[in-house]
């Protein structure tokens, strides 16, 4: 399994459909503040995006928008600005006009673990319908959801929300492309080397693994694989080791019924007081509290 498929598995990344409609008239949607990675897909139409200090930007069919933190924005009918305050939801005063038909959800991750994924992620990615990231599965799934959205037939809404798990991988992918020099996980993915020390640490969590036979997996000296390894992904080598080590661990401490000896040995810990120290130092709570409630 590659790396970014290890992290969205851990994760537990789940999509979610909440409006999906035409409006026409005067209207605005607003689902910033519920603390969740948004999306809204343009799928017929034109309307206008507001965020805080910026003019409106206009959008038009095919637009994508995501919001990987919950940055708060408006989408409405119209350029004159907008009433910021968070989570207004959509409102709609009617009226004659164009049909602008929307897809609006959220990505939710189950997990409480960290989330580098949206980490790297800009405020605000608006991948227009003229841009080259468009290209291939990303463009034919966003005709899909917005054809399947607008199709009223059975199941319809599942579909859509299971389109749109897909859809959050194929954004990620269409970032990576766009955007290899930026810092974070997913510019270390794009870098051959640094990606082939992690895929070796992805699937081996539990080796003795030193910076030294980091550097060996990436072919990289052990001074430049360091600076390397630190300046895409914003901390040292052995730092994403634990951290690593100790997302597999959450895992199977919340799926799997193995001791918690036989995680700390899968981990790469001699001794289980060691993990239990290393994971309540990583966690800010002990691997039995996992069990208790179920990862959650």
């Amino acid at each position: 399994m590659d790396v970014l498929s290890d992290l969205l598995r851990l994760l537990r990344l789940r999509a979610n459909v909440f409006f999906h409609a035409s409006v026409c008239g005067a209207w605005s949607v607003d689902s910033s503040g519920e603390h969740k990675a948004t999306f809204h897909l343009i799928a017929r139409g034109a309307c206008w995006l507001h965020l805080p200090g910026r003019d409106p930007q206009p959008l038009r069919s095919g637009d994508l928008l995501v919001f990987p933190r919950d940055a708060v924005h408006v989408i409405s009918s119209s350029p004159v600005q907008v009433n910021l305050s968070p989570h207004s939801g959509l409102v709609s005063t009617g009226g004659e006009g164009p049909a602008t038909s929307l897809v609006c959800g959220y990505f939710e991750f189950e997990t409480p673990l960290v989330n580098p994924i949206l980490a790297a992620l800009p405020d605000v990615v608006h991948i227009r319908s003229e841009d080259s990231a468009r290209i291939g599965w990303l463009d034919q799934l966003i005709r899909y959801i917005a054809a399947e959205s607008e199709s009223g037939e059975a199941g319809a809404d599942v579909v859509v929300d299971r389109l749109a798990d897909v859809l959050f991988i194929q954004v990620v992918r269409s970032y990576m492309r766009e955007h290899a020099g930026a810092a974070g996980v997913l510019s270390a993915l794009s870098d051959r080397k640094i990606a082939r020390a992690l895929q070796r640490l992805h699937d081996a969590p539990g080796s003795a693994w030193t910076v030294d036979k980091l550097a060996d997996t990436a072919a990289m000296s052990r001074a430049a694989f360091a600076k390397r390894f630190q300046e895409l992904m914003g901390m040292a080598p052995m730092t994403y080791v634990t951290h690593w080590r100790m997302q597999c661990a959450f895992e199977q401490l919340r799926v799997s019924e193995q001791s918690v000896a036989a995680i700390a040995e899968q981990c790469g810990y001699q001794s289980e007081a060691a993990f239990r120290k290393a994971f309540k130092q990583h966690m800010g709570y002990g691997p039995g509290a996992v069990r208790r409630r179920g990862g959650g």
